[in-house]
């Protein structure tokens, strides 16, 4: 019984290695690595996350999906490419480019419908976070859940923060005070 329990662990080192491996000969890893929130990562945690996503790609002009749409409960985050951001009346507020994510309030949310319309403006590649994937991780492997509500919660920080920033110019612009 013990020697079968010693192959079994050296297995799943061998595996764990084997994966480690593939994961970091990706062509994307090196990007996804330099994004800052991954960057802070340690380089396992950050193999186990970039293993969690999925390589999806759009071709340019290509809709990801349109405003007041019901939410598929996924979340996406550029590798390569940009995509541009409108509102449901099609007033176009920004784009994103390698780094940026999307889809994250109707991930946390799936009740919610998307509140914009994202477009690839060039050919773009995409790691994508299923809703139903991320709720068995954390089921199963809770150490990496934990990891990935700390990357969203970083997420979800980073946008709050960039909000107050706009209100208090906002404010001083209508005080008439230089900002």
């Amino acid at each position: 019984m013990m020697v079968e329990r010693m192959d079994c662990s050296v297995e799943k080192e061998v595996l764990l290695e084997a994966l480690m491996s593939s994961m970091t000969s990706n062509v994307y890893f090196e990007t996804f690595r330099n994004i800052p929130l991954i960057k802070e990562m340690t380089e396992e945690h950050a193999i186990l996350l970039f293993s969690c996503m999925k390589e999806k790609r759009f071709e340019a002009g290509e809709v990801v999906y349109h405003a007041g749409t019901p939410a598929e409960g996924e979340m996406y985050l550029i590798l390569d490419g940009k995509v541009g951001v409108e509102d449901e009346s099609g007033h176009r507020y920004g784009d994103l480019r390698v780094g940026g994510v999307f889809g994250l309030f109707t991930f946390l949310d799936d009740k919610r419908n998307h509140s914009a319309t994202v477009q690839a403006e060039k050919d773009t590649v995409v790691l994508s976070l299923e809703r139903n994937y991320f709720d068995l991780i954390a089921l199963e492997e809770p150490k990496l859940g934990q990891q990935l509500m700390y990357f969203m919660f970083r997420l979800l920080s980073e946008k709050a923060l960039k909000v107050e920033v706009e209100y208090a110019h906002m404010h001083q612009f209508a005080l008439g005070r230089k900002v």
